[in-house]
């Protein structure tokens, strides 16, 4: 072979390389899958006021709508309740009425008669101890209770004090408190789904009584999922905070859900406890929260696999 072949055949292979290094290098980091299994926000419901069971209107299993009765239980006690309350209520309400109106006109007719007629008997009593038919002691009688229904006749004009109408007021604010709590256990004896979700739990039948600030129900909701899965700690480095994961189920393995990661662990998990040597580094993992973009096909429950990076197939 001649020099000129031999330099030819060198370059070629110096640039074959330069290329696939040049190719590697834009590849980026190598691919991360990790399993899991996807998960729901649970949340537990119950009543406040708790009591016997009257309908049940969902069963385990069942998809229920936000505000959507579950439990409903006995209100007769709660109603007789409301009905003393309420009569409270309205009798405190016709005692302001009448605090704040003041008198009636035929009152104060009546006691401006009383006054005049106490003041008349007054003038003639003067006129009988100015004679000396009568004692002082009898005058001084009937002054006083003249003095006594004046003053009644102008307390009566004057109608009533803002003291008397503020302490009316609150009285009645009172009654309509206690009616409002009432009001708000009665809605307690219906026990509602929260947000819409699927009943993971519920064991009670008619009957069956129920404890106060106790759960009756458990709820998954699915608009609330996420895949919990464990990356090594040697890959952790391929790991961001809200980069794009892909995510594939077993039902649609050739469909990829988009996803975030939302969460990575602050703490290492690994087996065993007490790392002895540097290949066992790579038991160690973290914890990484990855949340699918919200589909109808994802259920809480499923197996699935996270993959960052260019993999294009969940198999």
């Amino acid at each position: 072979m001649s020099t000129k072949v031999k330099a030819a055949a060198v370059v070629a292979v110096l640039s074959a390389g330069a290329g696939v290094w040049a190719y590697q290098g834009r590849r980026g980091p190598e691919s991360l899958r990790a399993a899991g299994t996807i998960e729901a926000r649970d949340t537990q419901v119950g009543s406040l006021v708790g009591g016997r069971v009257t309908r049940v209107h969902v069963q385990e299993g069942d998809t229920v709508s936000a505000g959507q009765a579950l439990v409903s239980l006995e209100p007769d006690l709660l109603e007789l309740q409301l009905r003393e309350q309420q009569g409270r209520v309205d009798e405190a309400r016709a005692r302001l009425a009448l605090v704040r109106e003041g008198p009636r006109s035929e009152d104060l007719a009546r006691a401006r008669v009383e006054w005049q007629t106490a003041e008349n008997d007054r003038r003639r009593m003067e006129e009988l101890m100015r004679e000396g038919i009568v004692a002082r002691q009898q005058y001084d009688t009937a002054e006083a209770y003249a003095a006594t229904r004046l003053e009644a006749l102008r307390e009566r004009e004057r109608g009533s004090r803002p003291v008397e109408i503020e302490a009316a007021r609150a009285a009645v604010q009172q009654e309509e408190g206690r009616l409002a709590y009432l009001l708000r256990q009665r809605e307690e004896t219906v026990v509602r789904a929260p947000a819409a979700g699927l009943v993971q739990s519920l064991d009670l039948r008619p009957g069956d009584l129920v404890a106060p600030n106790q759960p009756v129900a458990t709820l998954l909701e699915p608009s609330q999922l996420w895949v919990r899965v464990y990356v090594p700690e040697t890959k952790l480095a391929h790991v961001r905070r809200g980069e794009t994961v892909k995510v594939f189920v077993d039902g649609y393995p050739a469909r990829a859900f988009p996803g975030t990661i939302a969460e990575i662990s602050p703490r290492a998990e690994y087996n065993p406890r007490n790392i002895q040597t540097l290949d066992q580094r790579s038991d160690q993992v973290f914890g990484v929260k990855v949340i699918p973009a919200p589909a109808p096909e994802l259920k809480p429950g499923m197996a699935a696999i996270a993959v960052l990076g260019d993999d294009q197939a969940g198999s």
